[in-house]
């Protein structure tokens, strides 16, 4: 996740969509670090743990959840702090953006984990 999310906020800040006034480390990155890098991978690691495994209702319910409370924060954090500014982007974007970054990484993930034997042979060989 993070470097799914550090590829598209990388993006976002050289296309001067989203600009970051009050950075960690000003000098080294435009990125806000610990927001975009390291708590948007960990909200997305408890979305892909904790998803449903019901019928498609439920997950998409699941996943608009998500998507709405993470659109949500962003929104407050740019309405209300001097941590995030749209400079040519709107708010309601970051929905498209924050769905692109979940179903990436729910398939790479996906991906990864496709043969279950080789990780249950790894884990009964210690």
């Amino acid at each position: 996740m993070s470097a799914v999310g550090w590829i598209v906020e990388v993006l976002l800040v050289q296309f001067d969509l989203v600009a970051y006034p009050l950075r960690e480390f000003p000098k080294a990155s435009d990125l806000n670090i610990t927001f975009k890098v390291v708590w948007t991978p960990v909200a997305s690691g408890q979305y892909y743990i904790y998803r449903p495994r019901a019928n498609k209702l439920t997950k998409c319910f699941y996943f608009a959840v998500w998507i709405s409370l993470l659109t949500l924060i962003d929104g407050m954090l740019a309405a209300k702090t001097e941590l995030v500014d749209y400079v040519h982007f709107h708010w309601s974007l970051m929905a498209i953006v924050y769905s692109i970054i979940f179903l990436s990484v729910r398939g790479l993930a996906s991906w990864f984990f496709r043969d279950r034997k080789v990780f249950r042979k790894e884990a009964n060989e210690r």
